[in-house]
């Protein structure tokens, strides 16, 4: 449960009951300092009845609150209990005055008829992550979620003392709710535990299409978070060939935009010139590609998931994600593209060419470094010492008789040794055998 924390009762307590009723709910607790101190009040009563006088005054419709007396070490504080329902509170006698909505830690004020409505679109949108489950919530559940929390480079104070504070810092997120006595978890929950039914699959390729040799096959499960560190951890050896950040801003975005209500699983697929990155769903009603270029707000599918993944430092929330990819490849030859199906949205980034600008009628001269079967072959070798004819062929997806004439040639170039009879001969570097 999200809670705040007031020495006093003010005159904008208000703005602050508005923002957990349009979120998903929270406590704030008067008579304590932001540093958790206990410094009491000298007439809760008053200070009860000012609350709700306050609320009758400024919120239209008059939300869903209980205030309770707490006493502590001899002192007595007000717990205001604040509910989310599906109503739209905001100030009294105005269409959308003081009309304030909070997720995690973000408080956000809608300003234009235009965030009034995305946030109208999005009340509805919640209940994908709102729902709750059948499933009682577990400690042992979160252990990969906690252990991402922890080694997480961010500054948010929530995640401090994250194993005293996990109920916490698990409501606040909507991630698990108080349910008939017991925390059951939300479907974000179910998304975010390390029992999640959620899966992703990276492939890698030795050419340029899926009928070459599939030279890696790794299936992911479990928490979506750990699943995207897993992920990331993988294409560290080929990042040098891509835009690092952007290949992490694809990665996110297919978990936290993905719709989790289609049977599917986000895939990476590297290939000798390309990755190619899916997720299950397609954009949100009202959005197309071409709004998105022009900068329309986004109106996120999973806003409580995508807030979590903010706080995380794995997205810097600003929702020009589409825009950056295309334009940190504004200077090649090769563009990235986006694919928008009725089932899944995929991203396609090329790999970084290498540019020369010379000064030549102001002309710039691009250059491209593919991926060749002798890049292949000396890459194959330089990890397993050795190769036959046949593992060749696997790794280039070509015929015996090619797989032949390359490695001829390579041999004749002082690249690679032949040693032993045509039908048992075997392949090493040429460099690795004078080492020899």
């Amino acid at each position: 449960m999200t809670i705040e924390y007031k020495d006093k009762v003010t005159n904008k307590l208000y703005r602050e009951v508005i923002a957990f009723a349009n979120g998903t709910g929270g406590t704030i607790k008067i008579g304590m300092s932001d540093e958790k101190n206990i410094l009491g009040l000298e007439n809760p009563l008053a200070e009860e009845n000012a609350v709700y006088d306050q609320l009758s005054k400024m919120v239209e419709p008059l939300p869903l609150v209980e205030i309770i007396q707490e006493h502590i070490d001899g002192k007595v504080i007000l717990e205001v209990r604040v509910t989310a329902t599906e109503h739209v509170y905001r100030q009294r006698d105005t269409l959308f005055g003081d009309l304030y909505v909070r997720y995690g830690s973000k408080k956000q004020l809608l300003k234009t008829a235009d965030e009034v409505h995305g946030f109208l679109r999005l009340r509805y949108l919640d209940e994908s992550e709102n729902a709750l489950t059948n499933t009682t919530f577990r400690t042992k559940d979160f252990s990969g979620l906690i252990d991402i929390i922890q080694n997480a480079n961010t500054t948010t104070d929530r995640f401090k003392n994250m194993q005293k504070n996990l109920e916490d810092v698990l409501s606040s997120y909507n991630i698990i709710r108080w349910n008939n006595g017991e925390f059951v978890l939300t479907r974000l929950g179910s998304w975010l535990a390390d029992s999640s039914h959620t899966r992703s699959v990276l492939l890698q390729y030795s050419g340029d299409r899926s009928t070459s040799f599939c030279q890696q096959v790794s299936d992911f499960s479990g928490s979506i978070v750990t699943q995207v560190s897993r992920i990331m951890t993988m294409l560290q050896t080929v990042q040098s060939l891509y835009p690092r950040e952007l290949v992490q801003q694809s990665v996110v975005n297919a978990f936290v935009h993905r719709d989790y209500s289609i049977e599917g699983d986000v895939s990476v697929i590297i290939f000798a010139n390309r990755m190619e990155i899916s997720s299950p769903g397609t954009l949100i009603e009202g959005l197309s590609m071409e709004s998105i270029k022009k900068g329309a707000r986004i109106v996120r599918r999973n806003p409580l998931l995508h807030a979590l993944f903010v706080d995380l430092g794995l997205t810097d929330g600003r929702g020009d994600g589409i825009r950056q990819i295309i334009d940190s490849y504004s200077e090649g030859d090769e563009k990235p593209k986006i694919s928008v199906q009725k089932d899944s949205i995929s991203v396609r980034l090329p790999r970084k060419e290498q540019v020369e600008k010379v000064s030549n009628n102001n002309q710039r001269t691009s250059t491209h470094k593919e991926i060749t079967h002798e890049d292949a072959i000396l890459s194959y070798l330089l990890e397993h010492k050795h190769a036959k004819n046949v593992d060749l062929q696997k790794i280039l997806g070509v015929s015996p008789s090619r797989v032949t004439q390359i490695v001829r040639d390579m041999v004749t170039k002082n690249q690679l040794v032949a040693i032993g009879e045509r039908k048992g001969r075997i392949y090493t570097l040429a460099n690795t055998k004078q080492e020899e």
